[in-house]
């Protein structure tokens, strides 16, 4: 017996806003739902903190990876904003 495994949804997004005395922080997770199938569906997801986003008062912005894999500018690239979802 063979297991097949289907990808659902596999995107990066930008977390809820919360700003705390002035300085904003906007989490970055990665949102993973999958499926396998075999003799039924069984479905399984997480959810990863990838990096954080902080802008201060002053307008400046600084980005934290939590992974040392990849560059910050391709992690950046790879958000999925919700006005780009069908």
């Amino acid at each position: 017996m063979s297991f097949k495994n289907y990808a659902f949804y596999d995107k990066i997004i930008p977390g809820r806003v919360r700003t705390i005395n002035g300085i904003s922080f906007i989490p970055i997770v990665s949102v993973t739902v999958m499926g396998y199938g075999g003799c039924g569906l069984f479905i399984c997801g997480s959810i990863s903190p990838r990096g954080i986003v902080i802008v201060d008062g002053n307008g400046e912005v600084c980005l934290y990876q939590f992974s040392g894999e990849g560059n910050p500018s391709k992690l950046l690239e790879s958000i999925t904003l919700s006005s780009d979802e069908e």
